[in-house]
């Protein structure tokens, strides 16, 4: 017979060949750790050549932010994320930064940037800038080169962290999927050069750690546009011969100008905006939408029709005087009919960024009116 001093020697023994996993009849397993790695890649041309880039088994990086929510059952919310891969030497890098969108919009694209030649550190501490192999020599700095992404758009389909993640300051996610979407081709630009990509077979899986922020936001803020609603009287405009207002631009860039079809230099102002809106489409800046507003006095719109293409033209009448509401915050400056030619923009976000300020009598400084617009176009998505 064993005594039970024998047993508890056995007992002891088995447990440590376990590991000490062992207690009270319940046996723990550590996570297993799974790193995030990259699967796809893009083909582009520039400088007549055509160009491969792949990122497949690629380790890849991460860096996220969530919400705090230390309620019991209580989602985190996520309100932004950057992920990136690259060769191991660091070459070829891709990298995709996300922020939050306005309400029911999730993680939307902020930027896309391609390290073309990037900095190099080799196992002696020396460093030295490399192109992606591959990559075409012809670019033009020997330092590092970056293409960014050039009003791209997209999102990344991300669901809520659950508990108790949530209420961490520090969350692993496992094995997670990060599915990259993208609203089309992706142009790509590093100071006058350029290349058109289509990113939509990238996929990035594995762990993913999430820093945690109580005070992060995960809405962006939308300011109210001027509240109108009127009848598009522009043939060519996508919603010709249909009612709406700005609210129909939600998360563009939108240019107004108050226009008179009689007015010579109201005409030159419409033509030029038509071609600014060509212009910023052209360059990659399409999330800028330029819109007329005629004159409620309006005898003969075609006179401003037939000098625009696609830009939506509205038809201000007496009941609704969107004319009045657009110049609100600036009625002690002009009103009435001293209005003419004035100029309102707004960020993707509503709130108002430009005001132009007409002359009182239809004179119109063509040369300050576009570079109004220009600030604008060229005004940062935030």
């Amino acid at each position: 017979m064993v005594g039970k001093g024998w047993i508890r020697v056995l007992w002891l023994a088995l447990v440590a060949a376990l590991g000490g996993c062992a207690s009270a009849g319940v046996t723990t397993v550590a996570p297993v750790d799974t790193p995030l790695t990259a699967s796809g890649a893009f083909s582009t041309s520039i400088d007549n050549g055509d160009f491969s880039v792949s990122y497949q088994g690629l380790k890849a990086t991460a860096t996220m932010t969530h919400q705090i929510n230390k309620d019991p059952g209580g989602l985190a919310c996520v309100p932004a994320l950057t992920v990136s891969a690259a060769q191991p030497d660091g070459t070829c890098k891709l990298e995709l930064e996300y922020q939050a969108g306005f309400q029911g919009e999730g993680l939307q694209l902020k930027s896309v940037k391609f390290w073309a030649r990037a900095k190099v550190t080799k196992a002696d501490g020396t460093s030295s800038f490399a192109l992606c192999p591959g990559w075409s020599s012809k670019e033009p700095s020997s330092s590092e080169v970056v293409y960014t992404s050039v009003g791209a758009t997209g999102s990344m389909p991300l669901e809520a962290l659950g508990q108790p993640e949530a209420g961490m300051a520090k969350a692993i996610l496992r094995n997670r999927t990060l599915q990259p979407q993208f609203g089309g081709i992706v142009n790509m630009k590093y100071l006058g050069r350029h290349f058109n990509v289509d990113l939509s077979q990238l996929t990035f899986k594995g762990d993913i750690t999430s820093t945690g922020d109580e005070n992060a936001q995960c809405v962006k803020t939308f300011h109210d546009l001027p509240a109108w609603k009127l009848q598009d009287i522009n043939p060519g405009s996508p919603f010709y011969n249909t009612t709406y207002g700005l609210d129909a631009f939600k998360g563009k860039k939108i240019v107004v100008a108050l226009v008179s079809d009689w007015c010579a230099s109201c005409r030159s102002q419409a033509q030029l905006m038509q071609k600014l809106q060509d212009q910023a489409n052209n360059t990659g800046h399409s999330d800028t939408v330029m819109v007329l507003i005629a004159d409620k006095q309006s005898s003969n719109p075609a006179d401003l029709t037939k000098v625009i293409k696609t830009i939506p033209l509205f038809q201000d009448v007496p009941q609704v005087d969107a004319w009045a509401k657009m110049n609100e915050g600036h009625a002690s400056k002009f009103k009435g009919s001293e209005i003419r030619n004035s100029g309102y923009g707004f960020a993707k976000n509503g709130a108002p960024i430009m005001y132009f300020q007409p002359s009182g009598n239809g004179n119109l400084d063509m040369g300050a009116f576009e570079k109004a617009v220009n600030t604008v176009i060229q005004a940062a998505d935030d």
